[in-house]
C-alpha cells in the first residue's frame, strides 16, 4: 500500500455572489479598464443605449465587493463617462428606476462626488449628483420635477448616517417617477426620503436632447464595485451574498446556500481507503460550512444520483469506509443571515491509502527433480503482501509462445474434492519454495468448471477466469511434441472483473518445457 495526499482545491472557495439578475447596466470591473462592463462570464447586461465613452481607474484585486477586483478612484484623475442620452431612464419621461453603488471609502473620501449628470442650460443647473458631505450620502436633484406652469423645482436627499471608512457599504437610490417619491437607502435601510404630492407637479424628467454623460467617480477617493442601474424598486436585500428570507404568509424562513462541486477525481489504483482530510477554512460567526464525500471503484459522472453522498463530521474519525478509485467532494456554504460574510475554504486535500497490486512472484522455475510419468511441478518465492496470503492466490498461465498465453490454471481440488484457489502450499513447500504441480486432470478441472461452482464471495477474484474458461474450451489441453511456455501472476483478495482488474501482478518472465507428452499422462 502507498500513502497519498491528493489535492482537492487550493484556490479560495466560497459561495456564489448575490449578483443582480436583471438591469440596464452592471459593472463588476472584472474586465479591462477600458471595458468596465465586461466580466469573467461575459457581459451580463449589454445595454444598447448605454455605452462607455471614457474609462480611467486602477484595478484593485485586494479589496472587492463582487468578483475578484474592484475599481479604485483617486480624485478627478480617475473617472468613467457613460453616454446615456439614448436610454429611456435618462429621458424626459423615465419609468421608475434604481441606481445602486457599493462603495469603500478611503481616508480622503469624506467630501466626494460619486455620481454626476448635470448640465447648465441658460444659467440654470439640471440633473442629479450623488455626493458625500462629511461622509454622509447626499443626493442633489436639480430642476427635474416639472410644474404645470412650466417651472421646474429641485430637492435634496441628505442621509444622517455616515459612511464608514475602509469597509464596503451599499448606497441605493430609488426614483419613483410616477408617484414623485425618491428614497435613499444605505445597506438596504431607508435613510432619507422626499415626496412631492403637490397638485401642480406634472412629472419627473431630464432635459430634452441632453447629451451630457453620466460620470461615475467624478471626484471620488476610494473603491467602487457592482454599479447597477435597473428599472423598478431597489433590491432591498442588495447584499454581497444571499440573505435570509421570510414568508409572512407561511411564517417560514428560507436560506438556500450554495454548493461547490469538484470534478470526479481518480486515484492511481482501485480500492483506495480514505485516511484523513486536511483543510484550511475561515468561518465567520453565524455562517455554515459542510463537506460531503463520495467514492466508488466504478467510474461515475457528476450527474450520478444513485451514488450517495456522506457528510464529513470529522476530518479524522468516522470517515467513509468504502473502497474507491474514483471520488468527488462537495462543499455547502451558507452566509450569515444578513448576507455580509461567508465561510471560505483556502485549501482542501484528501489523504488516502492506495491498494497497490501485488509484486510479480519471483524465481518462478521448474522443479529440478522432474521424472517421466510424474506431474509437472513449479516452484516460486512467496509474495509478501498479506492481501495475497489472506484471500488472494496465484494463476499459472501457459501458451505456445513466450508472449501469448492460451490458457490458465487458477484452481485445484482439495482433499475433499472441492475446488479451491492455488496458494502454493503443497507438500514440501516453504516461503521461498511455493510449490504447485499440474497434470492433465488439473487442466480439465480448470477448463470444465460446473455451473454454480466457485460462486461464493471468496472466489469473486476468480470470476473473470471462470468466465473465460467456460468460453474457451478448445486448444487448452497439452498436445504432445510441442514446447509450452509458462508464466505466473499473483492476485490479492480485492481482484474482481468489474472494477478492480488492476489488483493482479504483472506476469513473471516465461519458462519453457518441451516434454509434455511424458508428464501429462498421469491420472
Amino acid at each position: 500500500m502507498v500513502q497519498n495526499s491528493e489535492p482537492g482545491k487550493k484556490n479560495f472557495l466560497k459561495p456564489k455572489e448575490n449578483t443582480p439578475k436583471h438591469g440596464e447596466l452592471f459593472f463588476d470591473f472584472e474586465g479591462e479598464v477600458t471595458e468596465p462592463q465586461s466580466s469573467e462570464n461575459g457581459i451580463p447586461f449589454k445595454s444598447k443605449s448605454i455605452s462607455v465613452v471614457f474609462s480611467s481607474y486602477l484595478a484593485d484585486d485586494q479589496s472587492y465587493f463582487f468578483g475578484k477586483r474592484s475599481a479604485y478612484f483617486s480624485g478627478r484623475r480617475n473617472q468613467i463617462h457613460l453616454s446615456v442620452s439614448g436610454n429611456s431612464l435618462f429621458g424626459t419621461h423615465p419609468d421608475p428606476f434604481t441606481i445602486t453603488i457599493p462603495i469603500r471609502l478611503s481616508e480622503q473620501g469624506a467630501g466626494s462626488v460619486i455620481l454626476d449628470r448635470t448640465v447648465f442650460v441658460k444659467g440654470k443647473k439640471y440633473g442629479i449628483s450623488l455626493a458625500l458631505n462629511e461622509s454622509k450620502p447626499t443626493l442633489y436633484v436639480n430642476n427635474l420635477l416639472q410644474k404645470s406652469d412650466g417651472r421646474t423645482t429641485s430637492f435634496i436627499l441628505e442621509s444622517p448616517v455616515k459612511i464608514k471608512r475602509k469597509t464596503w457599504e451599499v448606497i441605493s437610490i430609488y426614483f419613483d417617477t410616477l408617484n414623485h417619491r425618491f428614497v435613499l437607502y444605505q445597506n438596504g435601510i431607508e435613510t432619507a426620503e422626499y415626496e412631492n404630492n403637490e397638485a401642480n407637479t406634472l412629472g419627473f424628467g431630464f432635459p430634452e436632447n441632453d447629451s451630457t454623460p453620466l460620470v461615475l467617480g467624478k471626484s471620488f477617493y476610494g473603491n467602487l464595485d457592482g454599479f447597477h442601474i435597473h428599472k423598478g424598486e431597489p433590491e432591498v436585500e442588495y447584499t454581497k451574498f444571499e440573505s435570509v428570507r421570510y414568508d409572512d404568509e407561511t411564517k417560514i424562513g428560507y436560506m438556500e446556500g450554495n454548493t461547490a462541486l469538484s470534478p470526479v477525481l481518480e486515484t492511481k489504483y482501485s480500492n483506495s481507503s480514505l485516511n484523513r482530510i486536511h483543510w484550511i477554512v475561515e468561518q465567520p460567526k453565524d455562517t455554515m460550512l459542510e463537506l460531503y464525500f463520495r467514492g466508488s471503484n466504478q467510474k461515475f459522472v457528476d450527474s450520478n444520483t444513485n451514488l450517495s453522498w456522506t457528510r464529513i463530521k470529522s476530518l479524522e474519525k468516522e470517515l467513509p469506509k468504502n473502497k474507491f478509485k474514483y471520488y468527488q467532494w462537495k462543499l455547502w456554504f451558507r452566509p450569515d443571515p444578513m448576507g455580509k460574510s461567508v465561510p471560505n475554504v483556502q485549501s482542501l486535500s484528501f489523504e488516502y491509502t492506495e491498494q497497490t497490486p501485488p509484486d510479480l512472484p519471483t524465481r518462478f522455475r521448474l522443479e529440478s527433480s522432474l521424472t517421466q510419468g510424474k506431474p509437472l511441478c513449479f516452484l516460486w518465492n512467496s509474495n509478501h503482501e498479506k492481501e495475497v496470503q489472506n484471500g488472494g492466490g496465484y494463476i499459472i498461465h501457459y501458451g505456445l509462445t513466450p508472449n501469448r498465453m492460451l490458457g490458465s490454471i487458477f484452481v485445484k481440488k482439495d482433499k475433499t474434492g472441492a475446488l479451491t484457489k492455488i496458494d502454493g502450499n503443497e507438500e514440501d513447500s516453504s516461503f521461498k519454495n511455493k510449490r504447485f504441480c499440474i497434470t492433465e486432470d488439473t487442466l480439465v478441472n480448470n477448463i470444465y468448471i460446473p455451473e454454480g461452482e466457485l460462486a461464493a464471495d471468496e472466489f469473486r477474484p476468480l470470476a473473470d477466469q471462470v468466465d473465460t474458461s467456460r468460453k474457451e474450451k478448445r486448444g487448452l489441453l497439452f498436445q504432445p511434441g510441442l514446447t509450452y511456455y509458462f508464466r505466473i501472476s499473483a492476485y490479492n483478495r480485492y481482484l474482481n472483473e468489474w472494477d478492480s482488474k488492476d489488483q493482479r501482478s504483472p506476469l513473471s518472465p516465461p519458462i519453457s518445457f518441451g516434454r509434455i507428452k511424458f508428464l501429462t499422462q498421469h491420472r
